[in-house]
């Protein structure tokens, strides 16, 4: 009988690395006779069976895997029959762009309309024409509801708003016939969720939360009951591992993972820990698992807090696939990145400046997006890169676009490895990288890369020009890297560590109680 991987975060979403890139490739890790696996997202978003639907497609995530969002769990628990005559009318009502009784303006996919001069409601459809949004005005123009629809055709959320600041007092989700399963209530002030009230048609009494802890400990206890084999929660996202320590420990086998420096500025031993991951740290079960990325941070977590007992395994990142085969260009280094602050990506373009006045043909091709966007499209027209340097969208195809370069460039505060080192080096593609906690292994040792001072334009712009004025020097360090990754970065090897962390913590079931 397989034993069922839960993989808990917040969210995930088809436009997002990181963290989720990480655990759609255990999907594929565990997708054996032992094992099976689910990705369980705590959020509201909803197009989540789109979202599944096109991971599968694009083969992010084995087919056999699946993605349980919570709400999305419940209004199918407690659907019992399909969308009705009446509700089929309401929404084919509120579909047409013209509606008798009201004038309206439309502009391309969004409509407003007017009651006698009055502005009264707002209408957006997607691109396929299909309703999703209907928000109501009261007489001094303050939204005052929103109605959410599923492209289904049916009401999905009804959302109400508190009339002096316009923030959302009550959420209410439906399900295909009309029945509200679920009420989230907020206050207006502070936006914090104050009550949860879940609903069952089977039942008159209603199950009330006083907050999202006990609500999403209750749902992941819940997806345990179903296994008839204890299943291990695999804990992903930081935000996420105060519900999951709620879980009862007969219900599940726990584990913690810490995908970053756990640490705030300067993200050095002794640092103060981030809030967030705070919570995995400061655990009541000493003994739960929790799982880092390097050995480096192993051992700085057990250094610096060294009045507790701890269970750190190093599980590293891995990155497998077959060369690309592309033009690859000696003049182009690529980069791929969140436009976020902490990548510090305005480091990396002002070096390049310096790199072009030597190498004028150098190009730096940067995909990624984030809110850094336009701050960086303005660095690069004050110091005249536009032809050097290229903003592009957000890739998917990350193994390509990296075979392209002759190399990359990390310019991060702080990693938690680098996934996108581990999959440059399948591309033969070396990594030149500020000296940050906690890197690739041997990228720190130089035989995979190159390491600069942390924040020092002027080496990293040294290092780059001397790769692009003489590109033999990183073609060589890239078959190295090509190399480690395949000997050291496997998924194999990556299985091998996480089933004998699992046998360990499955062996602890089984031990008698003294």
């Amino acid at each position: 009988m397989k034993r069922k991987i839960f993989m808990a975060v917040n969210d995930v979403n088809i436009n997002k690395g990181g963290i989720n890139s990480v655990m759609f490739s255990r999907t594929h890790l565990f997708d054996n006779d032992k094992y099976s696996t689910a990705l369980v997202t705590l959020d509201d978003k909803t197009n989540y069976p789109e979202i599944e639907k096109q991971l599968k497609y694009e083969g992010r995530i084995a087919e056999t895997s699946e993605v349980i969002n919570i709400f999305e769990y419940y209004r199918n628990k407690f659907t019992r029959g399909e969308v009705n005559e009446e509700i089929r009318a309401q929404y084919e009502r509120n579909l047409q762009r013209e509606e008798e009784g009201y004038h309206y303006q439309l502009d391309g996919k969004v409509a407003r309309y007017f009651d006698n001069g009055r502005y009264v409601k707002y209408k957006r459809w997607d691109d396929e024409g299909r309703l999703r949004v209907v928000d109501y005005f009261s007489e001094i123009r303050v939204r005052i509801e929103r109605e959410i629809y599923h492209i289904d055709g049916y009401l999905l959320q009804k959302e109400t708003y508190h009339p002096s600041n316009n923030k959302v007092t009550q959420i209410h989700y439906y399900t295909k016939e009309g029945f509200c399963y679920l009420s989230r209530w907020f206050n207006h002030n502070t936006g914090k969720p104050q009550r949860i009230v879940l609903f069952s048609p089977d039942r008159q009494e209603a199950k009330v939360f006083p907050s999202n802890l006990e609500f999403h400990a209750s749902f992941l206890e819940e997806l345990c009951d179903l296994e008839e084999v204890k299943p291990i929660i695999i804990c992903d996202g930081p935000g996420t591992s105060p519900k999951v320590q709620h879980i009862p420990a007969e219900k599940a086998i726990r584990i913690y993972t810490i995908h970053t420096n756990h640490l705030l500025e300067p993200y050095t031993i002794g640092s103060e820990v981030k809030p967030d991951i705070k919570h995995v740290l400061n655990n009541k079960d000493e003994d739960a698992p929790i799982v880092v990325l390097t050995n480096r941070q192993k051992i700085d977590i057990e250094t610096q807090f060294s009045d507790r007992k701890w269970n750190i395994h190093v599980v590293s990142n891995v990155a497998e696939s077959e060369l690309q085969v592309t033009k690859k260009h000696l003049n182009r280094v690529v980069t791929i990145s969140r436009y976020n602050s902490e990548k510090r990506l305005d480091l990396l373009i002002q070096a390049f400046k310096k790199t072009v006045e030597v190498v004028p043909d150098a190009e730096l091709h940067i995909y990624g997006d984030g809110p850094q966007k336009d701050a960086l499209k303005k660095l690069i027209a004050d110091l005249k890169l536009r032809k050097s340097v290229k903003l592009l969208p957000y890739t998917n195809d990350v193994f390509t676009k990296l075979s392209e370069g002759l190399f990359t460039v990390i310019t991060s505060i702080y990693e938690g490895q680098s996934l996108v080192i581990l999959e440059a080096m399948t591309q033969k593609v070396p990594a030149i990288s500020f000296k940050v906690n906690y890197l690739v292994r041997e990228l720190t040792d130089g035989t995979t890369g190159k390491v600069v001072p942390n924040g020092d334009i002027d080496a990293l712009a040294e290092a780059m020009t001397d790769w692009l004025y003489t590109p033999e020097k990183a073609l060589e360090v890239g078959e190295h890297a090509y190399q480690v990754v395949n000997e050291k970065y496997t998924r194999e090897r990556q299985y091998q560590e996480w089933d004998e962390l699992f046998e360990q913590e499955i062996a602890k079931q089984k031990e008698p109680q003294i």
